[in-house]
């Protein structure tokens, strides 16, 4: 709790300002990531996805693209698909939109020719002759949806931000600790001083976990496993 906004100095809360905010609820992703947007105080274009066949598809396909993205330059997205893995452009990858290009006879509501994004850890051939980490990024079809594979990335759910190693970040567990929800979020960062925690919660509320249901039969399984193994 010593990384709590009122234990920090505002310099150090300072740093956090544009860094990855972690909510436990996607109504409280969506209410920050729309407040940072309209705060780039850019124009927003809306790229509205299109049915591509009536073929029947797996619901899984569908939900890695949204049915409307919002577009402006300067923001922070995350892929939401696996789109080149030997470079880094994998689903949760992070960056931030630099350019949007149309082709000459479209324009919003369609679908953009490409996104020129920035990412934070591509690591593939140079796209482009300034900056290594700009990649081109075109629609994709999955299901029957043809839609850019991306989304709004200020902020994500902690289920969402599972595997990702983030610099710094802003963790707000919410009012219910949920099964391994809190190790999760802080385990996110690699040391505590990259690490500003939204909402104080104490060590008595945490430790309830110990008496969750899940948490029993997972002692108990490895219990077992413990013994199976001698």
């Amino acid at each position: 709790m010593t990384r709590t906004k009122d234990q920090l100095s505002p310099v150090v809360n300072k740093q956090f300002d544009t860094v990855v905010h972690l909510f436990a609820t996607n109504d409280m992703v969506s209410l920050h990531n729309k407040r940072m947007l309209k705060e780039l105080n850019h124009p927003i274009a809306i790229s509205r996805a299109t049915t591509t066949t009536s073929k029947t598809v797996v619901d899984a396909d569908n939900k890695q693209l949204e049915k409307q993205v919002l577009l402006s330059p300067g923001q922070r997205i995350m892929l939401t698909t696996n789109i080149w893995t030997q470079t880094r452009l994998v689903n949760g990858a992070l960056g931030k939109i630099i350019e949007i290009i149309y082709s000459s006879d479209s324009m919003p509501p369609d679908i953009p020719m490409y996104i020129m994004v920035k990412f934070d850890n591509y690591s593939g051939p140079q796209w482009h002759p300034n900056d290594p980490k700009l990649v081109p990024i075109t629609p994709v079809s999955l299901g029957n949806l043809r839609q850019l594979p991306i989304k709004m990335a200020w902020a994500v759910t902690i289920h969402k931000a599972q595997g990702l190693t983030l610099q710094k970040a802003t963790i707000n567990i919410g009012a219910t600790e949920r099964q391994g929800l809190t190790f999760t979020v802080v385990s996110r960062v690699k040391c505590l001083e990259d690490l500003q925690i939204d909402q104080a919660f104490s060590y008595d509320w945490y430790a309830k976990m110990e008496n969750n249901p899940y948490t029993v039969l997972r002692k108990k399984e490895e219990a077992q496993l413990q013994q199976l193994s001698r």
